[in-house]
């Protein structure tokens, strides 16, 4: 039962991050050369394939200005209100 909620996870969590590559209009490509991984990699997690590193998660929230806890669970806006933002 364990497995089959990580796997779920792992797939909502791929699907907020096409969401987010899609709402930032960049490439599978590009999207993954400024997190310093290539296409594959971008698209496996995607997919569902791969689970995001603790790593790439940071990385993903520090790159793009995303709010962790819209990545990680679906919860609030999908970027940080930075200074001086409404």
């Amino acid at each position: 039962e364990l497995k089959i909620a990580t796997e779920i996870k792992i797939f909502e969590v791929g699907k907020r991050i096409k969401e987010l590559r899609i709402d930032l209009k960049l490439t599978l490509e590009k999207f993954g050369a400024r997190l310093g991984v290539g296409k594959t990699a971008i698209s496996k997690i995607e997919k569902g394939e791969n689970a995001l590193t603790d790593q790439m998660f940071k990385s993903i929230c520090r790159e793009f200005n995303v709010n962790p806890s819209w990545l990680r669970d679906g919860s609030g806006e999908m970027f940080e209100k930075g200074p001086g933002t409404k």
